[in-house]
């Protein structure tokens, strides 16, 4: 527990300074916890796919340059469409030469193969864009939601929303729970710990929003749209709860299949990178794809 704490302590005073100050040092610790990430999850796969023992040390570094693309797409507004055209190239093209790689990599089999694509996916693709709302810049046209999602404001909600998700779910579960949730992944939640993870993580969503000035009022907007509003973000609250706790489970799943413990030793008492952010990174890719529906489609920027 001692371990547990000191480490934990040691990751507040790394990632709230670099949330906080963004730019190059918050891109160069999220660059880092890609490529640990990607190999974690490679080192997983190579278990039961010796095959992959040079593709371990290959893989992570395709998952930084779609990072660091995904990184640049968020930040040059100028040339924004451009550089999201390289992150699904950058995307295409490490498929490709991995693919082409185990291809002619003695004993690879088609479970190398999705466990790289995998891989790709999550820890380079999906990290990428997550790690990009950093960079997420104001909707200019929103009266009084999402006008203020620049910088670590969204990261702040995000976390809010895991802390109290999995806080609530633990406690409850333990006091009250009597019905399993998923016993053959995860024996100890319940389905009533996951049902107070998601009350709590819309009520404490509701309540960051505010205090985070995601959701800021103007004189103008009436009584009954506020409680619209409010309805609305207590809805998408919830929704990434129920992310939260999906991203915990996959990363249950994953664990349970390739019977490991944690996916990896990074983070002492913590586990590895997966371990400590599995439901972050769900969520926050959740999280990512709304704000951009809401531009798109609503505002139709």
């Amino acid at each position: 527990m001692k371990k547990r704490i000191i480490t934990g302590a040691l990751l507040v005073a790394v990632l709230v300074p670099a949330v906080y100050l963004g730019g190059i040092f918050f891109l160069v610790i999220g660059l880092l916890l890609s490529i640990v990430a990607s190999y974690e999850m490679m080192n997983m796969f190579y278990k039961k796919g010796p095959a992959l023992k040079k593709m371990r040390f290959i893989v992570p570094i395709f998952s930084a340059f779609i990072v660091l693309f995904a990184y640049f797409a968020a930040t040059d507004m100028v040339n924004n469409n451009i550089y999201h055209f390289w992150v699904v190239t950058s995307f295409i093209a490490a498929i490709s030469i991995s693919l082409c790689i185990l291809i002619f990599t003695k004993k690879s089999t088609a479970h190398d193969i999705l466990g790289t694509v995998m891989t790709l996916v999550y820890c380079g693709l999906i990290m990428g864009y997550v790690i990009s709302i950093e960079y997420m810049q104001p909707i200019a046209e929103a009266d009084y939601i999402l006008n203020n999602i620049k910088g670590g404001r969204s990261f702040a909600y995000l976390i809010a929303i895991v802390a109290s998700t999995d806080t609530a779910a633990f406690f409850f579960g333990i006091k009250f729970g009597k019905h399993k949730l998923a016993p053959e992944i995860s024996p100890k939640k319940s389905v009533e710990g996951a049902i107070a993870g998601l009350i709590a993580g819309g009520v404490v969503g509701v309540i960051c929003a505010f205090l985070f000035n995601i959701i800021n009022f103007t004189d103008h907007v009436t009584f009954d749209t506020k409680i619209a509003v409010i309805i609305f973000i207590f809805l998408l609250s919830l929704l990434l709860s129920a992310s939260v706790q999906i991203g915990d489970l996959v990363a249950s799943k994953l664990k349970r299949s390739y019977e490991i413990k944690d996916f990896g030793n990074i983070f002492p008492g913590h586990g590895g990178v997966l371990d400590r952010f599995d439901s972050l990174i769900f969520a926050g890719a959740v999280y990512y794809v709304f704000v951009q529906f809401i531009q798109l489609v609503v505002i139709g920027v």
